[in-house]
């Protein structure tokens, strides 16, 4: 895993140090799940988006039965 530096606000850091001591969790690994969490709902709404402008009228539908996963 490589390392990167980001740059927070006090009040951020302030919010982070007091999470990280309530979950018992050094403020690095707490900060690596949010951000995993935060991608993870980013391409979730990605996904959504293109799932609503591809559910047009008279688009083809795929029974999931019908699938070849091979």
């Amino acid at each position: 895993m490589g390392n990167a530096n980001i740059a927070l606000s006090k009040e951020a850091l302030e919010d982070l140090t007091r999470l990280s001591k309530v979950k018992k969790q050094p403020v690095q690994e707490l900060i690596e799940g949010l951000v995993q969490e935060a991608v993870e709902h980013e391409e979730d709404m990605a996904l959504l988006e293109l799932s609503i402008q591809r559910n047009v009228p008279g688009a083809e539908t795929v029974d999931f039965e019908d699938i070849k996963w091979d």
